[in-house]
C-alpha cells in the first residue's frame, strides 16, 4: 500500500510560520512522514516539500534531486542544518507549493553545505546548483521563513493583492471546519 497524499497548507496557515522540532531519523513515524511527503510532492508536481507545509511540526524535508537518474531522485533530509553557504548570491525564479501559481525572483547563495540525519547516520551534502537552492528553500520552511520573506520590501508590498486569495482560502477552511485534519 502506498503512502497517503496530504493536504498542502497555503499561505496564511499558522503552521507555515512555526519553527519545527528535531525528530529521530530512525523512528518509524519519521520514515512514514518522509513517505507521505514524497507522495504529496509527486502528486503536486513540486521539487521539494517540508513537513510544516503539511502541518507537521518536524524538521523533515524531501527534495527531488535533479542530478540523479529518474526513479532515484528522492533525497530525504532529517534535521538538516546549514553548515555554510558559499559563492555569489544568484537570482532565480522560485515558486512554492504553499503559493500555487506564484513565482518571483529570489536571491540566494550559489551553494550550501548541509548536514542531516540520513539512513547511514550523519551525512553532509555540498552542492552549488539547483539542488542547493531547493534545499535552502525547504530548510527555510523548517524555520517558519517563506520565499516571499526573501523578497525586497517594495516587491512584497506590490505582491500583497496576489496573497489575499491564499489568506481567504485558509481562513475559509478554518471557519468551515475543513482544515482540522490531515
Amino acid at each position: 500500500m502506498g503512502a497517503r497524499v496530504a493536504r498542502i497548507r497555503r499561505y496564511g496557515n499558522r503552521c507555515l510560520r512555526r519553527r519545527a522540532r528535531s525528530v529521530d531519523a530512525a523512528d518509524r513515524r519519521t520514515r512514514e512522514l518522509l513517505d507521505t511527503l514524497w507522495a504529496t510532492l509527486l502528486a503536486d508536481g513540486g521539487v521539494g516539500l517540508a513537513a510544516p507545509q503539511i502541518n507537521r511540526d518536524c524538521r523533515v524535508v524531501v527534495v527531488m534531486d535533479p542530478e540523479r537518474p529518474l526513479g532515484e531522485q528522492r533525497l530525504d533530509l532529517v534535521n538538516p542544518v546549514i553548515l555554510e553557504t558559499f559563492g555569489p548570491s544568484v537570482a532565480f525564479e522560485e515558486g512554492c507549493l504553499s503559493f500555487p501559481g506564484l513565482y518571483r525572483t529570489v536571491w540566494r547563495p550559489q551553494g550550501a553545505v548541509v548536514e542531516f540525519d540520513g539512513p547511514q547516520g550523519k551525512q553532509t551534502l555540498r552542492d552549488d546548483g539547483l539542488k542547493a537552492r531547493i534545499v535552502l528553500h525547504e530548510i527555510d520552511h523548517l524555520d517558519g521563513i517563506l520565499f516571499i520573506d526573501r523578497l525586497p520590501f517594495w516587491t512584497r508590498l506590490l505582491l500583497s493583492p496576489r496573497l489575499i486569495p491564499f489568506l481567504m482560502s485558509e481562513y475559509w477552511r478554518k471557519i468551515s471546519g475543513k482544515g482540522r485534519s490531515g
